[in-house]
C-alpha cells in the first residue's frame, strides 16, 4: 500500500487509507484494473490465473449473459494477497 500513497500528503495518505479499510470492511467490488495494481500482476496474468484457479473469480456487473465488465470482492483479492501461492478457488 506503501507504493499507492507515494507522493501523497499527509491529508492524502489518511485519506485513502480510511477509504481502503471502508471498502475492505464493506467488501466493495474493485475492477480489474485495480485488482491488477494492487496485486502487482497485468490484467492478462489475472486472466491466466482465474482460468488456472489460482486467482479469485471476477463477479459479473450485468445479469446479460455475454456481460464483459466484471469486478472482485476485495476480500478475495485480500485473501489471494495473504497466499498467492498457495491459493486455490474454492467451490461454490
Amino acid at each position: 500500500m506503501e507504493n499507492l500513497l507515494k507522493g501523497l500528503s499527509l491529508k492524502e495518505k489518511f485519506e485513502a487509507q480510511v477509504t481502503a479499510a471502508l471498502m475492505i470492511q464493506s467488501n466493495a467490488l474493485i475492477p480489474i484494473k485495480l485488482a491488477a495494481r494492487l496485486c502487482g500482476i497485468s490484467r492478462q496474468e489475472i486472466d491466466r490465473r482465474v482460468h488456472r484457479g489460482t486467482f479469485p473469480k471476477p463477479n459479473k456487473l450485468s445479469g446479460r449473459k455475454n456481460s464483459v465488465r466484471k469486478a472482485f470482492y476485495l476480500k478475495d483479492i485480500h485473501d489471494w494477497i495473504k497466499t498467492p501461492h498457495t491459493y486455490r478457488q474454492s467451490e461454490q
